[in-house]
């Protein structure tokens, strides 16, 4: 399992505040329009993510668990209690994803417009 630069982006705690912000840098990971969905969930454990999710906002500092992406290769972002941080997570073309545990997360959604 790997956590690569081009899957995963760290966020900043002034990005946070700026939802316009977090959707475009949802959408540099991406190369596509985003929008993030309003609140945050707890993810459930085996939940896999819906097709329309193209990159997901991980608190890594919340409930046990990750976040996994699947495809040629596993992108794996481990939450929990001890763990540190706010990260993006990107889904590409044929990949998806499934939860493990309860993580904190916020969806990004294609753009209808």
């Amino acid at each position: 399992m790997s956590n690569g630069d081009s899957h995963v982006r760290p966020i900043k705690s002034e990005e946070m505040q700026d939802t316009t912000r977090l959707e475009e840098i949802a959408a540099e990971l991406t190369g596509e329009s985003l929008v993030i969905d309003g609140n945050e969930i707890l993810g459930r454990n085996f939940d896999q993510v819906d097709a329309s999710v193209r990159a997901i906002l991980v608190k890594k500092n919340s409930a046990q668990g990750a976040v996994r992406v699947f495809g040629k290769e596993v992108w794996n972002v481990v939450t929990g209690p001890t763990e540190e941080g706010v990260v993006i997570v990107r889904l590409g073309e044929g990949e998806y994803c499934r939860l493990l545990g309860t993580p904190t997360i916020r969806l990004f959604r294609r753009s209808s417009s």
